[in-house]
């Protein structure tokens, strides 16, 4: 599988109230939008934590790629694929070869 996930993904309002109860989503900070991100993404099959990163309030860096949480306007987020980093991702991939 791709580090890039091609797949649209989303996360309901409520399901990040029951899943984080700590966090407001209508009120982000840099790490909820990350643990948001990756809760997503480890749900879905394949996914490897390559490495990541807070970046904003809407955005962050998993696998050498900046994903926005993106309001749907209809009570959710959705994850949207926003660039990449040619640095980060040969970071990651000597971090991981060593």
């Amino acid at each position: 599988m791709s580090d890039e996930l091609e797949t649209s993904l989303t996360i309901s309002f409520m399901d990040v109230r029951e899943i984080f109860p700590f966090i407001d989503p209508e009120q982000l900070d840099p790490n909820d939008v990350l643990e948001i991100l990756l809760y997503v993404f480890q749900q879905t099959p394949g996914f490897v934590d390559r490495g990541h990163e807070t970046n904003n309030r809407e955005t962050a860096w998993v696998n050498g790629y900046l994903y926005r949480l993106k309001d749907n306007g209809m009570d959710g987020f959705v994850v949207d694929n926003i660039g990449s980093s040619v640095d980060k991702i040969a970071a990651l991939r000597e971090q991981e070869h060593g």
